[in-house]
């Protein structure tokens, strides 16, 4: 199925043990997104963006949207085998260029650590995974759904932030946060967002990588991207001003350059 570069196709795929809700937009080279811990409410515009260069593959990951999640997949690192699993019986011709939003930061860090082959360059978004020299990660489970979205945004009247979370949810989507919140629970618990052994392993990646951070992440403190630009020999760190845990959504044409930039060079 074709698709113009604003459009999307949305489906069901079995596959890799998992009912798989897939998103895919644009044309060109693939491009992987891993999403955050909060899910995809949709086709974001900065999606949109990037599908104008590149073929742009959501998926909702096992345990949130409407993907299934199967009983032995239970931590980040499971996640990241099945990802792995996934791409092979998808078919997307690999190396392939991915961006991790927070969660799907993390996942994608832990498998550049391990499978230098899989990825060409990785953009890390807000990434979780690390915990942070100064500060502390933001407890979503301590909080409502609602605190989450808002702590997630610096100001909280960009397009994207009144479109899905500022304004009364029906019933179906407050079911489906609720869905997405135990899917984060399931694999962020204990420790909570983050890996005591993933710093050590961080000169382990051989993938060129971008770090993309909001100057007042409210939810992964500034000092994680440091730490992860310590950690990854060459990586690139982007800060974006006036902005806060979802740059992909709260300025999202200052983050879809930012990314073409660095895919592009």
């Amino acid at each position: 199925m074709t698709t113009t570069p604003a459009a999307f196709t949305e489906e069901t795929l079995q596959i890799a043990d998992v009912s798989l809700q897939m998103r895919r937009g644009g044309a060109g080279e693939p491009l992987l997104i891993l999403h955050g811990e909060l899910g995809v409410p949709g086709w974001l515009k900065a999606y949109e963006l990037l599908a104008e260069k590149y073929t742009v593959y959501v998926p909702s990951l096992p345990g949130f949207g409407e993907s299934s999640v199967p009983d032995w997949l239970m931590s980040v690192r499971d996640l990241s085998a099945w990802t792995n699993w996934f791409i092979r019986e998808y078919g997307i011709s690999s190396p392939l260029n991915v961006i991790g939003f927070s969660l799907g930061g993390w996942l994608a860090t832990e498998i550049a650590t391990v499978n230098s082959a899989l990825f060409k360059k990785m953009v890390l978004v807000g990434a979780g995974g690390i915990k942070p020299a100064q500060g502390e990660i933001w407890d979503y489970f301590m909080n409502s759904s609602r605190e989450a979205f808002e702590q997630s945004f610096l100001g909280r009247d960009s397009e994207e932030y009144l479109k899905y979370y500022g304004r009364d949810w029906s019933p179906e989507e407050g079911d489906q946060i609720e869905t997405n919140r135990e899917g984060a629970i399931r694999l962020l618990w204990r420790p909570y967002m983050h890996s005591v052994t993933l710093p050590g392993l961080l000169p382990a990646i051989a993938t060129p990588t971008l770090l993309v951070w909001g100057r007042e992440d409210a939810v992964v403190p500034i000092s994680s991207c440091e730490l992860y630009q310590n950690g990854i020999a060459g990586a690139q760190a982007k800060i974006i001003e006036d902005c806060g845990h979802m740059p992909e959504m709260e300025k999202p044409e200052e983050f879809a350059k930012a990314v073409l930039d660095f895919l592009g060079s």
